[in-house]
């Protein structure tokens, strides 16, 4: 067997080196020549009698690249005359080898690779890798390899190298052949596939696959070579070497793995002799890697040595083809015997292994069994060496063996009679005292227990919780190799476990027991207590066997005082082998009542064997054993347990007394005994247990329940959780909880929902309105003045109202919360509270309760928290779309002079110079997003910072309305920086407050300065964060200049007071800085024109739009007239519309973008075209292509995820785009497992329908069929009412059939339209009917086809769409014949003037183009005909009517 762990060789110094050189060139001498004595013999005749080859015959001499071919034409013959046997294959420093991998080191960091003739040598992860992220954990056991030996060891090992450099040292791009099989590192991805390092300078390689773990070796075939690029494109195809001229011959054409065409040229002991087609070298195949026939048979090279020149090469299907090998048998795996096959070289075997009686499972063994004739089983290989010297070599050796190891290149077991017997768990028992070593010491969050070594087979687990009697906080500490005591308390054979114990206790002469049946009534028992319940304690004991010790059993003792882990003795009061049940007590058994247990007569039934059954409604004496959390445990009789809650009495159904604990619950004492009436059953930890009530109508409580959902019932607070959807849980019974939504709790402040645990006590009765009987059951808390009678509000009717709400999530810019009646909405950052302040969304935690008025509705409702939204006077006069005054609203704005969150939500326009503030929300190197309310995002030039969400102070410089952002540049400003002196009085905004100092913002230039604790008045000797307590961020105050500094990076700081007697010191210059220069203002003016611009625009394009749409309307109702269902064709039409106003849109907005995108040619200029339109789609995946391109996947991943960020939710078909591009980014160059992440997050943030088309689109574009008809059956199962959806279903199932030439084997197409039309509405019916029928005439299923469309319209006969649907298809694909025929049929079938001139025109419009004249002239006849009949029926119509 071979060391599985490798040495390794530490040189030491260049004589060392040296040394090992010349021992290496005189063992390789040496080596040759016993290779040329050795190839020249014959085993039957004597060696010194044969010819022997001079050294240079065989490589001694001269270089393998200058002249191979002329050697193999020179020596070829001399070699085929002289050689008798196959050499072994030789295993020399410098040999090129194909192997497999056998086995992979612990944690990768080795290699074993399996050889021929089973040989090993490993590889360490220096030589198998380019990058540190790759290890051997990578590759795959029986993968091929090439691998060059560059290291002989002891032991008959030998050290690998895996890596393209050895590989293919001197390889040229001159010496590349088409066929060639070379080892290369997947080096990057691009968008098209993968870059090859081949380990050369001079060239590379490309593959086409994208899933390649980088820096790890694979095997490549070359495929194509551009010589002028200097690029080998490669695949992982298997071909054979395709030899155009002998210039390109080469020693690396022999280098394993090359596929070969070759001739047999001599049989020979051990196998035969080939010569390579079209090169004339000479390679050695071994006899089982041999095929029969003579000429023209593929071989794959497997070995290389070059000194020698020697050769080998394989015929065997599995290496030809490169097949993995999957063993049939396991290691360790026994037979019965083997059968011998073949004889191979070396003393080795080919043979059948013979299968055990068990394994035997064909019809054709039991026929050999009948006939007395072994049963064979898989081929394994036999070593001469690995047979028994007692044991006689015939046919077949009846005697068991085992596998002893697998050889994955050879793709056999290594069989062996050296069958050693294992030891067993079972050979050990429970209860004995063995001694062990510490091998190992376990350590983990929570638990700490010791490896033992008990013998020299088995290790067993010593927990902390074994180490003594009594539990301890610091459990003893054992030192690796320290010796110990113990005692086996369990083995778990099933999972090889064994579990023992050093507790003093039970290192005792105790009683050791298996199982219950060891085990009487009255016997004392030692073991420890592992769980406490309501009811009692368990308590553990060997062999995993549990008891339960009743609280009623504890002879007075407290159960708090017994803990867990502890030993306590027990006697044995119960015990049920049935039901697997040992009741225990600490009280001693009375040895009278034990003699009498065990006395028993037969006529006296054994009391653990009687079992009495408790019915539903049985009326049960019971006694009291335990009252805890409102729940009365209460012991049955024959050993059973129940348990009746607070709510199940008498006294809570009053409803004066149900606030007030008292009556009958409150005199109820352990040992007290009620009558009470079975209500269900259950089991509690795994143990069975009843329910009871004391209600005398608590029976008919569920029947009521499941009839009226309006009930009004009784019951206690089980649970009570702030920050859930439902904080509060009522337990009515058990059967039955009632969920009680945050929304539906009387409070006065929706702030008591976040601390409900201080307000509402658990287990305190409570009066509920059940109002939901679904899924769980809902209701609404009454109180005593209970103003729950109120309707509900309507779903449709919440804008503009107050509501609670819970948060749900976070987001980039806002939370995400639930309202009442499953209704939704997002509060931006501006909009949560009225303060600017710092990190604030640590201070709305998920769960959170709140109150929030809607403002808006855009796709989704838009709520803000702010108290001047919430305010119902302020709201209902100022700022309510429809109710509020305008004077009202114009003072209040004056009052707000910086904050513009409510004159934005007024849609009051902003003016160039005003001063803002807003929300950081992120940074790029253009500058800094301000979001200034839920809708209105700023850009400030020039400025950059790492905070996000924090407040800032801005001034407005330019407004552009067409792009919706508005533009500041903090460039420009009035008073110059070095104008402001010290002594003077400024107006300021603070900022920012850090490190007890307040930043504060200097209104109308950059210039930003510092109030120190010192100089801030009021500060009545505050220490800590002073300034928190003084100001607010947003807060606008007035300062005096008193100094100035120079801050780290050399900008000046001024330091500023607030104390009011210095700033009223006469003499002091007040600077007023709240106005812009006046230059600025010429923007608004050019801006008033531009809007004009864009108005007539517009404009422009809607009246286009609506031409467009009444066109449509007019063409939709012609062909759709008297069709059955007007609404369904209604909705359709309005469908097609919409999706045709959103093309519309997107063609106008984006036709001019894409043109000026695609001269985009670097990243700023990408940034640039961003800043001026962020919410169109176009920009951001130009944006995306150019960063795949240039700068690689990661970085237009990030591109996409700032895209996704940046662009309004709102935007759906822009967001539809960007995560369509998304998907098509992931499926070229990421993995399955992200593609799938990406999916699923697009469809719970955009239309998850569309979605599923983009992706199925995706996958047929590139010709994945299965995984088309994967994702269009999801999309049938989660849209089944979508006929969208089984279209797509449908395609893929005909491009499945339309692959494999068969119909799909789990989706007929049959049973699929079946569940369709299920599922559908009828108008939807026809629609995918009649799209199956066009997939029909489209796949050639012209006659399956025309039945589709027959069986359609024989119901739908008077639809000129579909008609006109089938007309197209059979003139496209039928004989004008048929065609003809279909036509007289839509004419006959239809009877309005409109449908038949309009099948008349298409039928005279087909004959123009394929008939002649006299077809021509007799549709002409037919309509008129068609006519004269019509005026007739006309005419005698009116003459009718006028007799009338």
């Amino acid at each position: 067997m071979f060391n599985p762990a490798p040495t390794y060789k530490n040189e030491k110094g260049t004589e060392d080196k040296l040394k090992k050189k010349k021992q290496r060139e005189k063992k390789q001498l040496q080596r040759r020549a016993q290779l040329a004595e050795y190839i020249s013999s014959d085993d039957d005749a004597p060696q010194n009698k044969q010819p022997i080859l001079d050294q240079d015959d065989y490589g001694a001499l001269g270089d393998l690249d200058q002249d191979i071919l002329g050697y193999f034409q020179m020596k070829s013959q001399k070699i085929l005359n002289m050689t008798q046997k196959i050499p072994d294959q030789i295993f020399d420093v410098g040999s090129l080898h194909l192997g497999c991998v056998s086995s992979i080191g612990p944690n990768g960091v080795y290699l074993i690779i399996n050889f021929t003739r089973n040989k090993k040598g490993f590889v360490d992860q220096h030589n198998l890798r380019d990058r540190k992220g790759v290890n051997g954990g990578d590759y795959k056991v029986g993968e091929y390899v090439i691998t060059k030996v560059i290291e002989e060891q002891k032991n008959n090992k030998v050290q690998l190298s895996m890596h393209p450099n050895v590989i293919n040292d001197q390889l040229s791009v001159n010496q590349l052949v088409v066929g060639m099989q070379i080892p290369g590192i997947a080096q990057s991805w691009n968008e098209f596939g993968t870059t090859i390092n081949f380990g050369s300078q001079q060239f590379s390689g490309f593959i086409n696959e994208q899933k390649l773990k980088c820096g790890r070796v694979y095997l490549f075939n070359i495929k194509e070579i551009n010589l002028k690029e200097k690029i080998a494109i490669c695949d992982f195809e298997q071909r054979d070497v395709q030899l155009q001229n002998k210039k390109q011959i080469s020693k690396h054409l022999l280098t394993p793995g090359n596929l070969w065409k070759c001739n047999n040229a001599k049989s020979i002991t051990g196998g035969q002799i080939v010569k390579l087609n079209k090169f004339g070298v000479l390679g050695y195949v071994f006899q089982d890697y041999q095929i029969e026939q003579e000429k023209n048979f593929l071989c794959r090279i497997i070995g290389f040595d070059e000194p020698s020149r020697q050769i080998y090469v394989s015929s065997k299907q599995e290496h030809v083809d490169n097949t993995t090998f999957i063993p049939p048998y396991e290691v360790g795996q026994q037979y019965q015997g083997v059968v011998i096959n073949q004889s191979l070289y070396s003393g080795a075997y080919l043979v059948n292994a013979i299968l055990n009686d068990d394994q035997v499972q064909t019809k054709k063994s039991k026929k050999a069994q009948k006939a007395q004739q072994p049963n064979l089983g898989p081929i394994c290989m036999l070593n001469k060496t690995q047979i028994p010297a007692d044991q006689e070599i015939i046919d077949h050796i009846q005697r068991v063996c085992i596998i002893k190891e697998v050889n994955y290149f050879d793709h056999v077991g290594f069989v062996s009679f050296e069958v050693n017997s294992q030891p067993k768990l079972s050979d050990l028992s429970v209860g004995a005292i063995v001694k062990g070593v510490v091998k190992q010491v376990l350590l983990k969050e929570d638990s700490y227990s010791v490896l033992l070594k008990i013998n020299d087979n088995f290790n067993a687990i010593l927990p902390s919780i074994q180490m003594s009697d009594y539990p301890l906080t610091n459990p003893p500490k054992f030192r690796v190799g320290s010796k110990l005591r113990v005692r086996i308390l369990q083995i778990d054979e099933q999972h090889n476990n064994i579990i023992v114990t050093m507790k003093p206790t039970l290192l005792t002469d105790i009683k050791v027991f298996k199982s219950l049946d060891d085990i009487n009534a009255g016997d004392t028992l030692y073991g420890y207590t592992i769980k406490k319940l309501e009811n009692g304690i368990l308590v553990k004991f060997f062999q995993n066997i549990v008891g339960f010790l009743s609280n009623l059993s504890l002879d007075g003792q407290n159960p708090d005082d017994i803990k867990d882990g502890q030993i306590i003795k027990v006697y044995v009061k119960y015990i049920n082998q049935s039901e697997n049940k040992l009741l225990l007590s600490l009280k001693k058994i009375d040895p009278k009542q034990k003699q009498v247990t065990e006395g028993q007569t037969s006529n006296v039934p054994l009391t653990k064997q009687v079992k009495i059954k408790l019915n539903l409604g049985e009326k049960v004496q019971c006694v009291v054993s335990a009252i805890k959390n409102n729940v009365v445990y209460v012991n049955l009789k024959d050993g059973k347990f129940g348990r009746i809650h607070k709510a199940f009495f008498e006294c809570y159904r009053n409803e004066d007394r149900l606030f007030k604990l008292q009556s009958e619950f409150e005199n109820l004492n352990v040992g007290s005994q009620l009558t009470a009436q079975i209500i269900g059953e259950n089991k509690e930890d795994n143990k069975q247990i009843f329910d009871l009530t004391c209600l005398s109508d608590h029976i008919q409580l569920e029947k009521d329940v499941q009839k009226d959902s309006n009930k009004i019932v009784y019951g206690i607070i089980k649970h009570i959780k702030s920050d859930s959807k439902s904080p509060l849980v009522v337990q009515i019974y058990y059967n039955y909880n009632v969920f009680i939504d945050g929304w539906d709790i009387n409070v006065e402040q929706p702030d008591i929902l976040n601390n409900l645990e201080s307000s509402i006590q658990q287990g305190s009765p409570v009066k509920v309105k059940l109002y939901e009987f679904d899924k769980q059951l809902k209701g609404i808390i009454i109180t005593e003045d209970d103003q729950s009678q109120q309707q509900q509000q309507n779903l449709n009717d919440i804008l503009y109202t107050k509501q609670i709400f819970r948060i749900l999530s976070h987001h980039d810019s806002y939370i995400r919360v639930q309202l009442k009646n499953r209704q939704f909405a997002s509060i931006d950052i501006t909009e949560l509270q009225e303060l600017w302040e710092l990190n604030l969304f640590e201070q709305f935690p998920v769960g959170k309760w709140g109150l929030c008025r809607i403002i808006a509705k855009d796709k989704v409702y838009w709520a803000s928290a702010r108290e001047t939204f919430l305010n119902d006077k302020l709201w209902n006069k100022c700022l309510h779309p429809v109710k509020s005054n305008t004077i009202s609203y114009q003072k209040m704005i004056l009052s707000l002079k910086y904050d513009v969150r409510t004159q934005l939500y007024k849609k009051t326009p902003l003016a160039v110079g005003q001063v803002a503030i807003g929300y950081v929300t992120g940074s790029t190197y253009s500058g800094t997003f301000v979001k200034l309310n839920y809708e209105t995002t700023c850009l400030i030039r020039g400025f950059k910072t790492d905070i996000k969400y924090r407040p800032i102070v801005l001034m407005i410089t330019q407004l552009n309305k067409l792009q919706g952002t508005v533009d500041l540049n903090l460039l420009k400003y009035k008073l110059d920086d070095k104008q402001i002196r010290i002594g003077d009085v400024v107006q300021g905004l603070i900022v920012n407050i850090r490190n007890e100092k307040a930043a504060v913002k200097i209104l109308g230039t950059l210039q930003q300065g510092e109030l120190d604790k010192k100089d801030a008045e009021g500060l009545e000797g505050e220490d800590g964060w002073w300034a928190n307590k003084l100001f607010k961020i947003g807060q606008q105050i007035q300062c005096l200049v008193i100094g100035q500094r120079q801050n780290k990076n050399n900008q000046t700081v001024l330091r500023l007071s607030n104390i009011q007697e210095l700033i009223n010191t006469e003499g002091k210059r007040q600077i007023d800085l709240g106005d812009i220069q006046t230059d600025v203002i010429d923007l608004h003016n050019s801006f008033e024109e531009m809007v004009k611009q864009h108005q007539i625009k517009n404009n422009v394009i809607v009246e286009q739009q609506n031409q467009n749409k009444d066109i449509e309307e007019e063409i939709g109702q012609e062909v759709n007239e008297g069709e059955a269902n007007e609404e369904e064709d209604q909705e359709d039409a309005e469908e097609e519309e919409d999706h045709k106003d959103q093309e519309i849109e997107e063609e106008n907005d984006q036709e001019e973008i894409r043109e000026e995108v695609q001269n985009l040619e670097s990243r700023a200029e990408y940034e640039k075209k961003i800043l001026t339109n962020p919410n169109s789609a176009v920009i951001w995946i130009e944006f995306v292509a150019y960063a795949a391109e240039n700068e690689g996947i990661e970085s237009a991943r990030n591109v996409i995820e700032r895209a996704l960020r940046v662009i309004n939710f709102s935007n759906e078909l822009e967001r539809l785009n960007l995560w369509t591009a998304y998907l098509n980014l992931e499926f070229n160059f990421g993995s399955e497992d992200n593609l799938i992440n990406i999916f699923k997050r697009g469809c719970q943030n955009c239309d998850g329908k569309k979605l599923h088309v983009k992706l199925i689109n995706i996958y047929r574009k590139a010709e994945k069929v299965d995984l088309t008809v994967e994702l269009s059956r999801s999309f049938v199962q989660k849209y089944k009412q979508s006929c969208k959806s089984w279209m797509e279903f449908l395609q893929s199932l005909m491009e499945w059939q339309k692959v494999h030439d068969d119909e799909n084997p789990l989706y007929s197409f049959k049973d699929t339209l079946n569940r369709a039309v299920q599922c559908l509405k009828k108008s939807k019916q026809v629609k995918l009917l009649s799209f199956y029928g066009r997939l029909q005439f489209q796949n050639n299923q012209i006659e399956e086809g025309k039945t589709t469309y027959e069986t359609i319209l024989d119901k739908n006969s008077s639809r000129t769409d579909l008609w006109s649907q089938y007309l197209d298809l059979v003139i496209k694909h039928c004989q004008p014949d048929v065609v003809r025929s279909i036509f007289q049929k839509a004419i006959h079938n239809n009877k309005k003037p409109r449908k038949i001139k309009f099948l008349f025109k298409k039928q005279l419009e087909y004959e123009n183009q394929y008939g002649d004249s006299a077809t021509i002239q007799k549709v002409k006849e037919q309509a008129e005909q068609w006519v004269s009949q019509f005026m007739q029926r006309d005419v005698q119509q009116e003459d009718e009517e006028e007799s009338d």
